[in-house]
């Protein structure tokens, strides 16, 4: 814990000295960043971070935190810290510190089985099927009957986790990922009843 407060120090300090004057790819970035996240989950983080009613950062949430990552993540927060007047007088090492924490506790929630696990669900699918999963639950593409049962196969846990992975990247960021995890438990029913 004391050295990710000590990160958290450094951090604010470079970026603090950065947004004394903000330029222009710099406003990009966090225009970008608080698109990505969205309104919805945007009020969450914000009500988590800064209010003291007992606020929850839904796991959709967590995704879209995670997927605009912590560069973003930082960024707003101490853009926040010295823009909003109403938190001048707040200790931004505890702001810093709580909105690291509402990082971290969303990496646990969305995270999925240990690489090990992982990696052997990859093995099990295999690249060609990977691919077919891959652009049914992307592009509504079409999976053959033999990749169905590779699918079924492996099973619903190693199925679930590869998806979790994948939501977590940063091209998924537009992706509802409750809606994204409810079609992979779809695409799991069909390929059980595929004869």
């Amino acid at each position: 814990m004391a050295g990710s407060s000590i990160c958290i120090i450094l951090v604010a300090f470079f970026f603090t000295i950065s947004f004394a004057d903000l330029t222009i790819p710099e406003q990009e970035f966090l225009h970008e960043c608080a698109e990505n996240v969205g309104e919805k989950c945007g009020d969450q983080w914000f009500g988590k971070l800064f209010s003291p009613n007992k606020t929850i950062v839904s796991r959709d949430c967590c995704y879209k935190l995670l997927q605009m990552g912590y560069s973003c993540h930082v960024k707003m927060t101490i853009y926040i810290l010295e823009t909003e007047p109403a938190l001048q007088n707040v200790s931004r090492i505890d702001v810093l510190t709580k909105s690291d924490h509402i990082f971290q506790k969303c990496d646990r929630v969305t995270e999925p089985e240990d690489q090990k696990f992982l990696a052997k669900c990859v093995e099990e699918i295999g690249a060609e099927c990977g691919e077919e999963v891959y652009n049914k639950l992307i592009h509504d593409g079409n999976i053959t009957k033999p990749c169905c049962q590779k699918l079924v196969n492996m099973g619903l846990k190693c199925h679930t986790n590869m998806v979790k992975a994948l939501l977590r990247t940063p091209p998924m960021r537009n992706v509802d990922a409750i809606q994204f995890l409810k079609k992979n438990k779809k695409i799991f029913e069909e390929c059980k009843h595929t004869e």
